[in-house]
C-alpha cells in the first residue's frame, strides 16, 4: 500500500510541472503590460520600467520560467500585488484555521 503511494506522489511531480508551464504561459499571454497595471494609470514610464525590472519582467519568458520554478522550489512564491505581503504567509494564514 505504501509503494502504490508512494507512485502516486511520484506520478503528480510532472503534472505539477506540466500544469505549472501551461499556468505560466497563460499569465503572459493576458492583455497589456503588467508592470502598468501594477503601476496604476497615473504612473511615469520611469515607474513601469522600475517595476518591470524589478519582477524580471524585462527577461526572456525563458529566463522568467527557470527564476519562477527556483523560487517555488525554494519555497518563495512572491509578493502579492494587492497586500505587498508575502504569499506564502497568506496561503498559511488561511490554511491553519482549515487544520483544526
Amino acid at each position: 500500500m505504501l509503494g502504490y503511494i508512494l507512485r502516486r506522489l511520484l506520478a503528480t511531480i510532472p503534472v505539477f510541472g506540466v500544469v505549472a508551464v501551461v499556468v505560466f504561459f497563460l499569465i503572459h499571454l493576458g492583455p497589456g503590460d503588467p508592470a502598468a497595471i501594477i503601476a496604476g494609470h497615473e504612473a511615469t514610464l520611469e515607474e513601469i520600467e522600475a517595476i518591470r525590472d524589478g519582477m524580471g519582467l524585462d527577461r526572456p519568458l525563458p529566463v522568467q520560467l527557470g527564476i519562477w520554478f527556483k523560487d517555488i522550489l525554494r519555497g518563495d512564491l512572491g509578493t502579492s500585488i494587492l497586500t505587498k505581503d508575502k504569499v506564502a504567509s497568506l496561503l498559511a494564514d488561511r490554511v491553519v484555521p482549515t487544520l483544526s
